[in-house]
């Protein structure tokens, strides 16, 4: 029985162009991207159902955050630091992105086994299509949260023009960490549950609720073992500062998106073919 099922599996491996190694792999992705947009889409129209604002909704919920830290952080814990709400937000903003993609591509895999064992397509296709999804409120959320903040604080500079740049870095990152999460938790059930440990000693660790600037230089370093420190940094230094983000800062996004996406792609493809035995 699991011989048989093993061989159905790495049927449907082949017949989506996944058994080709990571180049067809990636080729395969390729080809089956109408699948990816439609899952985000599906995903995207499921959430705001029945709701009368629809996608309105992701609009509001960053004027919201907005206020609502500014009164916290301001008015009743008194901290006067110019500018403090918008550092935090830029710090929580993608670290809110790359938290829920980690958390959804963790259950990818066994959260559709059914899916799995029935349709042929690529199996990176799920982990990929959530780590989208987030993406895309990410940029709904920015959209409103950005223009509104350099209108207040008079921070936009030409080192704007890098911004996409950084998001295309923390992209390539989230998604292959959510890649190798999901395949890990094809195998290790308990791995789900660790994520929740780390992603809260990762977000202390990220200078998301403090002021990069105001650490002992000692501790700096070790901060840049938390993936997220220099993507943070970088939008902070990038839409706060008005400035080209520090030469170390680019360095280290650079190496978490290269080793992250190639490191947890490479994991993924290879174990897709147990997948199905696992779950």
């Amino acid at each position: 029985m699991i011989r048989q099922t093993a061989t159905a599996d790495r049927e449907l491996v082949d017949a989506a162009g996944a058994d080709l190694g990571p180049i067809g792999s990636l080729a395969a992705l390729v080809q089956y991207r109408e699948l990816i947009r439609n899952l985000v889409f599906k995903d995207l129209k499921l959430k705001y159902r029945g709701s009368v604002f629809g996608f309105l909704w992701s609009l509001l919920n960053p004027m919201v955050m907005m206020v609502v830290y500014l009164v916290a952080f301001k008015y009743i814990m008194q901290i006067r630091g110019s500018g403090f709400v918008f550092l935090l937000l830029l710090g929580i903003l993608p670290w809110t992105f790359f938290a829920s993609s980690a958390g959804m591509g963790a259950g990818a895999i066994v959260d559709n086994g059914g899916l799995l064992k029935t349709v042929h397509f690529p199996r990176a296709v799920l982990p990929l299509s959530s780590v989208l999804f987030n993406l895309a409120q990410f940029l709904l959320t920015i959209l409103v949260f950005l223009p509104v903040m350099l209108a207040i604080y008079r921070t936009a500079s030409p080192a704007l023009v890098l911004f996409p740049v950084v998001v295309v870095l923390q992209l390539a990152m989230t998604a292959g960490i959510a890649l190798a999460l999901a395949a890990g938790v094809a195998f290790f059930r308990d791995i789900r549950h660790l994520l929740d440990i780390a992603l809260m000693v990762m977000f202390w660790t990220t200078p998301i609720v403090y002021d990069y600037t105001q650490i002992p230089a000692l501790w700096r370093r070790v901060l840049f073992l938390s993936p997220m420190t220099p993507f943070v940094l970088a939008y902070q230094q990038i839409c706060y500062y008005g400035r080209v983000p520090d030469r170390e800062v680019c360095i280290a996004a650079i190496v978490y998106a290269t080793v992250g996406f190639c490191g947890g792609f490479l994991i993924f493809t290879r174990f897709q073919h147990d997948f199905v035995e696992q779950i």
